[in-house]
């Protein structure tokens, strides 16, 4: 059974975590794509979260287990700066943001990114004026329309980049690509969708051996890739 010991920080990440005995960043290419959620319970949970997971009554379409997950980062990572792409109705982002205040972390910002701000629900809209939380209108397509580069230049490291927009995956984590950072994350969501993680994987051939890793603490949390991120949890290791 492997065993949970206490590690000193790693660089990007604000204090001690727990994670399995070994390494905890894997290339890409090591990790098995086997997850320790059956298929069953993958499709039970997507109906149940789709109805059921809220938060201050914005669906936010998040797993408990992934959740969880943020919430562990977040406390380590301690982010300037996240940047969510697909806001849907704002629950996502409310979340992280209301995490952040939680946790004491700032100065941080978070901007959450879709083509359609329309379905946002009014207590995401009204976060605005209390958190350092932003809805902007974007196209996954050419983002570079709006988070130009000298935009995303000015912006506080860690970074932290959530893809959940389903749309343009390899060409969106290839435009982040020019932005990030050593230590910052990028989790791209629902790669239990086959489709989503062989773009994953795509993105993942097209870069130099060792520029990213994937974080098996994270991945692993509940059990082998018990989330809805199987391997894709990512960490910059080098600029």
């Amino acid at each position: 059974m492997a065993m949970l010991v206490l590690v000193a920080s790693v660089r990007g990440l604000s204090g001690p975590v727990t994670r399995f005995e070994g390494r905890r960043f894997v290339p890409y290419d090591e990790r098995s794509p086997r997850s320790a959620l059956s298929s069953e319970l993958v499709d039970m949970l997507n109906a149940k979260k789709r109805t059921n997971m809220n938060w201050r009554g914005v669906p936010m379409l998040k797993s408990p287990f992934d959740a969880c997950i943020l919430i562990e980062l977040l406390r380590e990572l301690h982010p300037a700066t996240v940047i969510e792409l697909g806001a849907l109705a704002g629950g996502s982002a409310l979340f992280i943001a209301d995490q952040l205040k939680a946790l004491s972390i700032s100065p941080s910002h978070v901007y959450s990114i879709d083509n359609s701000v329309e379905r946002l629900h009014p207590n995401a809209l009204r976060a605005q004026l209390t958190h350092n939380l932003s809805f902007v209108p974007a196209d996954a397509r050419d983002l570079g329309a709006i988070l130009t580069d000298e935009f995303m230049a000015q912006l506080p490291h860690p970074i932290l980049v959530l893809e959940d927009a389903h749309v343009n995956v390899v060409g969106v984590l290839q435009w982040f690509d020019r932005h990030l950072h050593a230590g910052d994350y990028v989790i791209i969501e629902d790669t239990v969708d086959t489709q989503k993680a062989n773009a994953v994987s795509h993105f993942l051939s097209l870069q130099p051996t060792g520029k990213y890793a994937v974080d098996a603490h994270l991945c692993d949390y509940f059990g082998p890739n018990a989330c809805w991120c199987p391997n894709s949890f990512l960490r910059r290791m080098r600029d």
